[in-house]
């Protein structure tokens, strides 16, 4: 994990997943999301597509942990495990997909074009989920498109902690709209540099922004899935 050119992804590290897991081939979409009953209609800010196709946007990280705690209310996915957001450390990893580059397909911007909607080439929105090559694990848009939620919550000296050698499952914490948490990925709004694998990202939890998005992870029952990876 983490990248040398920026303090807040130092030390380049190695971490050790101590389960597996799984993450959607895509961001959650607006017809996905709908399917959820609200107390009052979501509103997305981008409606130019299908429901079917479009990620929902304007997601906060209270909306997005809630939709979880729904799919496993309903017995999504029960056998297999329990739905959730990644954690950062899992989202790092899921992204790369064994690569140590900028992106997972290389380095430079040139690169980025080819497999992400980002601010050089989104035209100001968003785009149908999965019309970007997916990476080699399967997965779509972890490199723009919309921002996604992590578990986490936000600590800048995360990495400077040691050890850094193991992932553990950590302490639950009391969620509020004004914690700070995880984002990852970029957007059709930002600039190359913000959609890379390394680059780290907050916003409060209650946040509701035309930027934000987020995917469903499955974990194994048996490990309490992180609000705030340990580098421990």
């Amino acid at each position: 994990m983490g990248a040398r050119e920026y303090l807040g992804e130092q030390p380049v590290h190695r971490v050790t997943l101590s389960e597996g897991f799984w993450l959607g081939e895509t961001l959650v979409t607006q017809a996905q999301f709908g399917l959820w009953e609200l107390p009052k209609p979501h509103e997305n800010y981008f409606n130019h597509e299908a429901p079917e196709v479009l990620p929902v946007d304007q997601i906060s990280w209270d909306d997005a942990s809630e939709y979880c705690q729904w799919l496993n209310e309903i017995g999504f996915a029960k056998d297999q495990g329990r739905a959730g957001l990644p954690a950062e450390v899992q989202w790092e990893y899921a992204c790369r997909a064994g690569s140590d580059t900028e992106y997972w397909n290389g380095d430079g911007e040139a690169a980025l074009a080819e497999v992400a909607w980002y601010g050089g080439n989104a035209g100001s929105k968003t785009h149908p989920v999965g019309s970007k090559p997916a990476n080699p694990w399967g997965l779509n848009d972890m490199h723009g498109n919309l921002w996604e939620w992590c578990a986490d919550e936000w600590d800048d000296a995360a990495y400077g902690k040691l050890p850094l050698e193991t992932c553990a499952p950590c302490r639950d914490t009391d969620a509020s709209e004004q914690s700070s948490r995880v984002q990852r990925g970029g957007s059709w709004m930002n600039s190359a540099a913000y959609c890379r694998s390394a680059y780290r990202n907050w916003l409060v939890a209650g946040g509701r922004y035309w930027f934000h998005g987020f995917r469903v992870g499955l974990f194994p029952w048996s490990v309490k899935q992180p609000t705030n990876s340990q580098h421990v």
